[in-house]
């Protein structure tokens, strides 16, 4: 109408005014505004179930190709999962067994919801140290489980694992990005140094010393174990020589990614594999040590590990366990999301 009203008056000074513009704004409604934005469409909804099992988009596409990238790195994160898992179920207080059930079960079900293929499922250091004291909170209100911790772990797992499962099928994940980057350094390094503390008896072998509370706060652990230093055994020779290697091993990866970089992925793959090869040489080291020494081991080891699966089964949840935990959950949510957060970011 514009364009029609200039060519009409092209070559005039005078143009027709266009007359005053009616606009009639609609009457907002409640149920206009739920439909538009809350009630979900067909492909809406649609979309986000794919969202919540992301291995449709790419389960018709797996071939072999794949499937030899998977299984090298599958054997590679076995070797120290495995291990990692034993070593933080006992940081947990729970025995060795569970440590080997919770490294494979979560990597079972994570790749139906997986939006990551370089993730692998499983415990973690913070959380495993949190349910050892959640657990030594616990069992006084819960003597008929002294003998079963793990009915009380298994209940928690299941709780928190719900709770973190609701936050992520409403959307409500948007609350971690407000949370600084400061306090997850800190909560980092905080963490680091209470575990780091909390694990050097134990290497230095002093930790079975009467009186040494070694889940005391960190700064107690740090100056009692000085105090109870003359009790160290064989023990700090084996944990020391076993820390150097790996250190030595990293460092000389390192140095050699840099000397000869055409060979860097190897360099990379003996890098990733140092934890595997160092457990499997210290394993060689301590059955010829202690094979005739079952019963008296010259220095510690994980003894007897139940075969099979004898204590998995379906959790136990009821009211006594969750109000003798009631009181840790918040901070146990928090712990969890964090510490995922930091591990991503590393």
């Amino acid at each position: 109408m514009v364009a029609e009203l200039f060519k009409r008056n092209r070559g005039t000074r005078d143009v027709e005014p266009l007359g005053p513009v009616e606009y009639i704004e609609p009457v907002a409604s409640t149920s206009e505004w739920l439909k538009e934005h809350v009630v979900p469409t067909r492909s809406g909804t649609v979309s986000y179930v794919k969202s919540l099992f992301p291995f449709l988009t790419w389960i018709y596409r797996y071939n072999w190709v794949w499937f030899v990238g998977d299984l090298i790195a599958g054997v590679t994160v076995g070797i120290v999962v495995i291990p990692q898992g034993m070593a933080y179920a006992k940081l947990a207080s729970l025995p060795p067994e569970f440590g080997l059930y919770s490294s494979f079960v979560g990597v079972a079900i994570y790749w139906l919801s997986a939006t990551s293929h370089v993730i692998s499922a499983g415990p973690v250091a913070v959380f495993s140290s949190l349910l050892s004291v959640i657990l030594e909170h616990a069992l006084p209100q819960l003597p008929e489980y002294a003998d079963t911790p793990w009915i009380i772990a298994g209940c928690l797992s299941v709780v928190l694992g719900c709770i973190v499962m609701a936050i992520g099928l409403f959307r409500i994940g948007f609350i971690v990005d407000f949370i600084p980057l400061p306090a997850i350094a800190a909560f980092m390094t905080g963490s680091a140094l209470n575990i780091a503390m909390g694990q050097i008896p134990t290497l230095m072998g002093n930790n079975t010393a009467d009186g040494y509370n070694t889940r005391a706060a960190t700064y107690l652990v740090f100056g009692n174990f000085f105090k109870y230093i003359k009790h160290c055994d064989l023990n700090a020779a084996i944990g020391l020589t076993a820390l150097f290697m790996l250190y030595a091993v990293r460092w000389g990866c390192g140095y050699a990614s840099r000397r000869w970089p055409q060979h860097k992925k190897t360099f990379f793959f003996i890098n990733t594999l140092r934890s595997g090869f160092v457990i499997l040489l210290y394993t060689l080291i301590s059955f010829l040590v202690n094979r005739n020494h079952r019963d008296d081991p010259k220095f510690s080891i994980l003894k007897t590990i139940p075969r099979g699966f004898q204590h998995m089964g379906v959790p136990v949840v009821n009211s006594r366990i969750l109000s003798a935990v009631a009181a840790k959950l918040p901070s146990a949510i928090i712990v969890l999301v964090i510490e995922h957060i930091s591990i991503a970011k590393s």
